[in-house]
């Protein structure tokens, strides 16, 4: 016996807390300017790091989006959560009405979670004991807090998870909010990840696995993902969030559809946590299956948001693997990187990624690589150097790397697409 097809499930809600602007209009109007947000550290002091530059918010009032009273009560990456799950859910125009929380669900990721104020905490707690902590200190630092505030702000009581698969997070979770709605445990799912690693704690331990960008003195050319002079990632913070839900329920309430989620995969390469399988075959296998179970060609792709990150060994891995997914497709599939712009936030890094190609299929325009100068024979695809480019994107592939040589990808189309246009 034939099982019923299984939904459609759709991106109609978008919120983002970035470094370069707060909502959608911001964070789009400033990827397709090539505008960076990378500038000097100002939440402490990084003269004693050989990288004294990050992707910063800097604009960001919490009690915008919150009572006072919770924007003194949450930690930084919580706020972030809380944030920009209120404008996802403004931005959809979803009911949240008594009746339908139970059937509303909301996954997040973080990794670094709320380590801002660990510190902090402690040296109270070695100057006057553990009478003075907050009584919920222990719950704001979880990972599962910003999920956790978020369901208590909006009156969520659907499933709810948290997950932490490194810089692949934010990917990873929107294929969970699709199996909840796929599944019929919930109608909608908020899918988001947030990171605020700016502390010094969190600094000196990317300072000290060597990664960290070298030549920095103009902070704006310090990421340069596919170029050849590039040295080191930038850090970044940050929040995305978006709403899925099943087509037919959006079509229903005449939601604006940015997308819709086609395929997704995961696949490791397993060689170590920092070590960077040279030749891409696992990337390219895991695109190979995403493609498959969307039951696209290599050819069908019109657009690649690739993780680029800056890094020497990552960079070149990752064009191998284009080769060897696409074949001679990828010297003619545009490819761009949007931590030339706005840095790497960790798990908060695959949403954005999400976010911003699901823009690029709504205004038909891919945002740019910036500071791409220099060609690399090893980088040597098309990365739609430093000016933004109007395109006709119908179908588009996202992908992450993460810790360990995780990598997910992710298939997102254009609302309407029949599959063989």
């Amino acid at each position: 016996m034939r099982g019923r097809p299984a939904r459609r499930v759709v991106i109609s809600g978008l919120g983002i807390v970035a470094p370069n602007g707060l909502g959608k209009e911001a964070f789009w109007k400033s990827l397709v300017a090539g505008e960076s947000a990378i500038n000097y550290i100002s939440a402490f002091d990084a003269s004693p790091y050989p990288c004294e530059v990050a992707a910063e918010i800097r604009d960001f009032t919490p009690h915008d989006f919150m009572s006072r009273r919770s924007a003194r009560e949450l930690w930084r990456f919580s706020q972030f959560a809380v944030a920009a799950s209120r404008m996802a859910i403004e931005d959809a125009g979803l009911d949240m009405s008594p009746q339908r929380q139970h059937r509303i669900g909301a996954c997040f990721g973080t990794c670094v979670s709320g380590v801002e104020k660990v510190y902090s905490s402690f040296d109270a707690v070695r100057q006057s004991g553990y009478r003075d902590l907050h009584p919920l200190t222990s719950f704001q630092y979880s990972t599962h807090a910003p999920v956790a505030h978020v369901t208590v702000d909006l009156g969520i009581k659907g499933p709810t998870m948290t997950l932490a698969s490194g810089c692949s997070t934010g990917l990873d979770v929107i294929k969970w909010g699709c199996d909840q709605i796929q599944t019929g445990a919930a109608s909608a799912v908020l899918a988001g990840s947030t990171e605020a690693p700016l502390t010094p704690m969190v600094f000196s331990t990317w300072a000290a696995l060597g990664i960290l960008a070298k030549r920095t003195s103009d902070p704006t050319r310090a990421s340069r993902p596919y170029d050849a002079t590039r040295d080191g990632l930038v850090l970044g913070e940050g929040a995305g969030v978006v709403l899925l839900e099943s087509l037919e329920d959006a079509v229903d309430r005449g939601a604006t559809i940015y997308a819709e989620v086609k395929g997704f995969a995961i696949a490791s390469e397993a060689v170590g946590l920092r070590k960077v399988q040279a030749d891409g075959s696992t990337l390219a296998r895991a695109i190979e299956l995403a493609l498959r179970r969307s039951d696209y060609e290599p050819h069908d792709i019109d657009y690649i948001n690739a993780h680029g990150n800056s890094s020497q060994d990552l960079d070149a891995a990752e064009t191998e693997a284009f080769k060897l997914a696409l074949g001679h497709r990828a010297y003619s599939t545009p490819i761009s990187s949007i931590k030339s712009m706005i840095g790497q936030p960790i798990a908060a890094s695959g949403i954005l990624q999400a976010i911003s190609t699901a823009l690029t299929i709504r205004h038909e325009i891919i945002p740019p690589t910036i500071n791409y100068r220099v060609r690399d024979p090893q980088c040597d695809l098309d990365y739609v150097p430093n000016n933004a480019r109007p395109a006709r994107v119908r179908r588009a592939l996202v992908n992450a790397h993460a810790i360990g040589g995780t990598h997910s990808v992710l298939v997102l189309s254009a609302p309407g697409v029949i599959d063989g246009d």
